[in-house]
């Protein structure tokens, strides 16, 4: 309104323009915002910021040729404007043009080294194709600035890099910049009797691993008790989010809603809980929460750790992944579930088509190592590590989900350095999700990752019966497959430091027995039963909701 007024006074005057088109933008209004930035054009052509939020606003729209063009036009017009190299890099980045996107994050430091976030996209790039030059100097350069409370990487990428739940805190704390008032319960007071609304809010209502992971607790929850809201905030839909919506007693498709709506659109649908299954992850949408879309906030699953924000009431752990001694590096209130925090799925079965090792490129006779983590968790130390194991066992090879060519290429230059054959890395490609699941049967150990580990995909590999060697660390993120093997009673597979995964896997690679009763045991029933009982684990996790409730209206 105060852009539009600023404009009857003189309808050429630009910034109001500019600034109206932003505030639309940032609104999820994004044909006026569109027109907004036309008249800006009009007004002054050779205004490269124009362009630049126009690149912007593009991106939002999925329109990746046009944003192209405004992120170069707005380059050509100011030749070293950090900000529009920084946002092209993001476009680069989605599209997994990793090498593009390197170049201009670079040109971004070069003209603005204190722009905000940018060297640590440029170090998670960097990670995204195993790209390890001055590891150790970036890593120090980056546990610096987050103690002296600089926005230089978003919180996610730190999980992988660095074990240090304090800072994981500081970094979140950073991010988040998102003040919530003291919270009204009036909004949607608990009636004794009434049912519980939970509303869920995720961009991952998707082939994707939490929708993997919370689809049966979709489907479980007692409906006589509770109803289920969904609120996907994101664009991108296939059939897994047509099968799922039907689980729900609402489904809203708040891709085109702002914060603002969203949690308004919860407040009308008088919410109780809103649970956050996105976190500091990819297409979040933080802001809706400074917004109360309900009494109670909760952080859960999607991000492993703290969202450093006092608009989060709870986080649902459990007492493995986060132990009392480190509740001081939350913000949030910890509920723990009595096992395992991981939602357990049903047994899936495995119909379709057979195919062999060689079908997937595995060598018949050898022993196969793998980890099927992202390659963005792969850092220096644990490869060392792995390539140690290599070393120390003959006719093994290690299997690797690695699908971008110049990450390839960078991991045998690695396996080379370390004095290893580059034969004896495998590459796996991404695949269709049951077919992933079959093709775990070929693994003989899992190797998780550190300090990132494995989490919905140790979980897949236990559940094919597949044997996994973890570390333990301080953080969340690295405690997740300890939680699963400690729930299932298969605690000597967790160790303490790279020695013991090393010589841990070394013994279980030359001692067939013990790693056959490791199988034996992963196919036992009471196991199975342990990993599967889906309907148990909807049971508990209903019990903390009604916890919550409690302790907020007691």
């Amino acid at each position: 309104k105060d852009y539009d007024e600023a404009i009857k006074l003189n309808k050429n005057y630009f910034s109001p323009h500019l600034n109206k088109g932003i505030a639309l933008k940032n609104s999820q209004k994004f044909n006026q915002a569109i027109d907004c930035f036309k008249i800006c054009i009009k007004i002054n052509p050779k205004d490269p910021s124009t362009y630049n939020n126009l690149g912007n606003l593009y991106v939002n729209l999925k329109k990746n040729d046009e944003a192209y063009i405004a992120f170069k036009k707005a380059i050509i017009l100011k030749n070293n404007y950090a900000q529009a190299f920084s946002n092209r890099g993001d476009l680069n980045y989605s599209l997994k043009k990793y090498d593009l996107a390197l170049n201009d994050y670079l040109n971004a430091l070069k003209f603005n080294d204190s722009l905000d976030y940018v060297y640590g996209k440029y170090i998670d790039t960097k990670m995204s194709i195993n790209q390890w030059d001055n590891f150790d100097v970036d890593t120090r350069k980056l546990e610096e600035s987050v103690k002296k409370n600089k926005k230089i990487i978003q919180p996610f990428c730190l999980l992988y890099l660095i074990d240090n739940p304090e800072l994981h805190k500081q970094a979140a704390k950073k991010y988040s910049n998102i003040k919530c008032t003291k919270k009204s319960k009036s909004s949607s007071q608990l009636i004794i009797g009434q049912k519980i609304k939970l509303g869920y809010f995720s961009a991952d209502f998707k082939n994707h691993a939490i929708l993997h992971l919370m689809f049966d607790v979709f489907k479980n929850h007692d409906k006589s008790k509770f109803e289920i809201y969904g609120f996907n905030h994101s664009t991108r839909r296939d059939e897994m989010t047509e099968i799922v919506s039907k689980y729900f007693d609402k489904f809203f498709d708040c891709s085109n809603l702002s914060d603002q709506e969203i949690a308004s659109l919860s407040r009308k649908n008088k919410i109780n809980i809103a649970i956050d299954l996105t976190g500091h992850t990819r297409d979040s949408r933080n802001g809706i929460y400074q917004y109360e879309p309900a009494p109670i906030i909760v952080n859960y699953l999607g991000y492993p750790g703290t969202m450093g924000s006092n608009c989060y009431d709870f986080i649902i752990a459990d007492k493995i992944i986060l132990p009392k001694k480190e509740k001081k590096n939350f913000v949030e209130n910890i509920v723990y579930l009595p096992n395992c925090y991981q939602p357990k799925q049903r047994k899936i079965m495995m119909g379709g088509k057979n195919f062999s090792k060689k079908d997937v490129g595995l060598p018949e006779n050898s022993f196969v190592f793998a980890s099927l983590n992202n390659n963005f968790k792969i850092t220096p130390t644990i490869f060392e590590a792995w390539m140690e194991i290599l070393k120390k066992t003959e006719n093994s090879v290690l299997w690797l989900l690695i699908d971008n060519v110049i990450a390839k290429k960078n991991i045998k230059k690695e396996t080379a350095n370390h004095g290893v054959s580059i034969d004896r890395i495998i590459f796996a490609s991404r695949v269709s999700y049951k077919k992933h699941l079959k093709r775990l049967k070929f693994i003989d150990l899992f190797l998780d990752t550190f300090p990132y580990g494995a989490h919905t995909t140790a979980k897949e590999a236990m559940s094919m019966g597949i044997p996994l060697i973890t570390i333990k660390g301080k953080s969340f993120a690295s405690r997740v497959a300890s939680s699963i093997l400690s729930d299932i009673g298969l605690e000597k597979l967790i160790t303490k430091n790279n020695e013991e995964y090393i010589n841990f896997a070394v013994k279980l690679r030359k001692d067939k027995d013990k790693l056959s009763k490791i199988k034996e045991f992963l196919n036992k029933s009471e196991t199975i039963n342990k990993l599967h009982n889906s309907q148990k684990f909807t049971e508990d996790l209903e019990k903390i909701y009604t916890k919550m409730l409690k302790l907020v209206y007691s």
